[in-house]
């Protein structure tokens, strides 16, 4: 019996012109069927911008997780695909590495390099019987990617010893830095130098259950940064969010879809035509009005996870020492008059007029003519002139946007719900009506409130101390409605 099929490809697209960017998957076929075993291999074309690999300094690389979806003929819901661990093709130049939980790959560079990639005839073995799917059945496959940043393992600081405090993490009451040195069990608050407190909870908005008086246990399963993870280059863009809204059945698609069109830099919108019944027209922009449970739901979907407060610091500061009030490009000197806007909402999107020699990062001070409202993602990086770190506005590893822009979602340690996240990834699978099913994530507790969910790292109407790295003015705010700053990224343990 021969397994027929229909082939469409779906890339997530996040142009920009430095640290990565473009990612184009194409020519996706399927060969080399196995009755016997039940797989098929899915071979596709990838390709991507400004790639990097480097074994000094940050020691790191980017790569793309990719994953497999399907739907059969008869039905309106896209399923996971799963991957074997063997019988996958890296073309040359490339290396893959396919999850021990079968979701998904990441493919990078297998050597030094920086520049574009261009790899033809990547190969992942497709186990269909896995799902259940007869030989003969009729599908519909596609191919998705996200471009992902490699943080490698190894001890960092948290908190900058800011003279302006707004929960910052230090070592005990001395204000001075915290040295995280591994995944073990931690002790939160209290004034001793080897607890990990935080300036009394000073200035946050929902403070922490912990401070100089009262002390907390952080278990050793929740994720400190120290081991070794992947964290999405860009901020989801409107473009990727829309892809996941259109592969979900009506139902779950409602209940994800923001209806926010038209305000704060949002354009995503119901048609009500399938097959694409959400569209948007600026798909470069970030996504905000994001909920938690459209980031659960979309983590959990695309076999990613949400990340921790501590990771968040690990990939914007890196292995260099803190230095007060610093944006993730590493100094406390940001641009601070309007930007000027050229191609306003096309995938060429710039700022005309980037500081040069200081951060850069869209912020209440810098929106373009004082209006309000997200742009593309990497914008800083296809804006700057010299590509310095501080123009591009990137972290230590590459990472854009993560000061302003939108707020990024992170798994707190302020309360027990956030402290009991153990860092499991999604499988794939959401629930019929659009939610996570992941066991251990935060939740929705009812009165519109996450509890265990903060934001960090600032939005385009936030003042500028909110862009600090080690800001938590809302680290341990409930956040569930959707706001028109928020938005997020996602991130994957190493293997």
């Amino acid at each position: 019996m021969k397994l027929y099929t229909l082939i469409c490809a779906v890339c997530a697209l996040c142009h920009s012109l430095a640290f990565g960017n473009n990612l184009q998957i194409s020519n996706i076929t399927l060969t080399g069927k196995d009755t016997i075993a039940n797989t098929y291999q899915v071979q596709f074309d990838i390709a991507w911008e400004n790639s990097w690999r480097t074994s000094t300094l940050e020691s790191n690389y980017d790569a793309v997780w990719v994953f497999i979806k399907f739907r059969i003929d008869t039905q309106t819901d896209w399923q996971r695909g799963l991957i074997a661990s063997v019988g996958f093709v890296a073309p040359a130049g490339a290396a893959i590495d396919v999850s021990a939980d079968a979701v998904g790959a990441f493919i990078f560079r297998s050597a030094n390099g920086i520049g574009n990639v261009n790899y033809t005839g990547v190969q992942l073995q497709w186990n269909y019987g896995g799902s259940g799917i007869a030989d003969d059945a009729i599908i519909e496959i596609c191919v998705q990617g996200i471009e992902m940043v490699y943080v490698p393992t190894g001890a960092y600081s948290l908190g900058d010893n800011s003279a302006s405090p707004a929960g910052t993490f230090a070592a005990g009451n001395s204000g001075n830095p915290f040295v995280i040195n591994s995944e073990n069990a931690l002790t939160l608050g209290g004034t001793v130098s080897t607890n990990l407190s935080n300036n009394n909870a000073i200035g946050m908005l929902t403070p922490d259950d912990y401070n100089y008086t009262t002390t907390q246990p952080l278990p050793a399963a929740y994720p400190k940064g120290f081991n070794e993870f992947y964290i999405q280059k860009y901020e989801i863009s409107q473009d990727q969010y829309t892809a996941f809204l259109n592969k979900l059945p009506p139902v779950a698609a409602t209940n994800r879809f923001p209806n926010q069109a038209g305000q704060n830099g949002h354009t995503i919108a119901n048609t009500g035509v399938p097959p694409n019944v959400y569209v948007t027209t600026t798909p470069d922009r970030a996504c905000n009005f994001l909920s938690w449970a459209d980031l659960a739901a979309y983590a959990d979907w695309s076999g990613l996870r949400p990340m921790s407060e501590l990771e968040y610091e690990k990939a914007c500061r890196g292995t260099r020492a803190p230095v007060v009030d610093e944006g993730a490009w590493g100094n406390s000197f940001a641009f601070n008059a309007p930007y000027l806007v050229a191609n306003n909402a096309l995938p060429n999107e710039v700022f005309t007029n980037p500081g040069t020699g200081t951060g850069n990062c869209l912020y209440s001070l810098t929106r373009p003519g004082g209006v309000s409202g997200v742009r593309r993602c990497g914008i800083f990086a296809a804006s700057a002139v010299n590509k310095t770190r501080q123009e591009t506005g990137g972290t230590y590893y590459g990472v854009m946007d993560m000061s302003g822009n939108v707020w990024e979602m992170v798994v707190n340690t302020s309360n027990p719900t956030g402290r009991s996240f153990t860092g499991l990834h999604g499988n794939g699978i959401i629930g019929a009506t659009g939610s996570s099913t992941v066991g251990g994530w935060p939740a929705i507790t009812g009165a519109n409130e996450a509890v265990g969910i903060g934001v960090r790292g600032g939005g385009n109407g936030n003042p500028l101390i909110d862009q600090r790295v080690s800001t938590r003015r809302l680290g341990g705010f409930p956040i569930a409605g959707r706001f028109s700053d928020v938005g997020g990224r996602l991130v994957r343990s190493s293997f």
